[in-house]
């Protein structure tokens, strides 16, 4: 087990980088309870062996490469005590690299996506803003607009087309992802 001192360290990197193992937990197992359990166990082993992990290396690689390990004990204890149909280890591996793969590149999508959200015109980015802020609907942003929800809902599907394509170009012209 790490000594006190690596403490704030381990927190500092574990919650920075928790989402992404989330997600990539529950992109092995279809149960959210299921993910839920073994994102606990995976914590805690990250923080057992935390004293093995090398500063300067990437932790969510390190970690990534925890829950898979953490995914696979769980699936095979879960096998034995059922008897129901289970992904093979093959397709479980396909899956752990192109989460791993896909979550490395969500920085850099977020990092386009922010630039392309600031070339929309004003009143989009706010239709955009209203859209994901707590209980942001359609028809919360028709209400604002004076418009009809579904003028609304086929504006904001060509907002979203819009960024989509801005995204793709962002990412293929700075040769960021993939």
């Amino acid at each position: 087990m790490p000594d006190e001192s690596r403490h704030d360290e381990f927190m500092q990197l574990f919650i920075e980088y928790q989402p992404q193992i989330y997600a990539y937990v529950r992109s092995l197992l279809y149960q959210r309870a299921d993910a839920d359990d073994v994102m606990q166990e995976t914590a805690s082993v990250l923080w057992r062996k935390f004293d093995q992990f090398e500063r300067g290396t990437r932790f969510d690689r390190w970690a990534f490469r925890t829950a898979y390990h953490q995914v696979r004990y769980f699936r095979q204890k879960k096998a034995r005590e059922s008897k129901r149909l289970q992904f093979g280890d093959d397709l479980i591996e396909t899956l752990s690299g192109e989460a791993e793969e896909f979550l490395d590149n969500t920085d850099d999508t977020l990092a386009a996506l922010e630039r392309c959200v600031q070339k929309l015109p004003t009143k989009h980015q706010e239709m955009v803003r209203w859209r994901f802020e707590p209980g942001g609907t359609n028809r919360a942003i028709s209400k604002r607009v004076g418009k009809s929800e579904s003028v609304v809902s086929r504006s904001m599907n060509k907002i979203y087309e819009s960024l989509m394509r801005c995204v793709s170009v962002q990412i293929k012209f700075n040769g960021q992802v993939g």
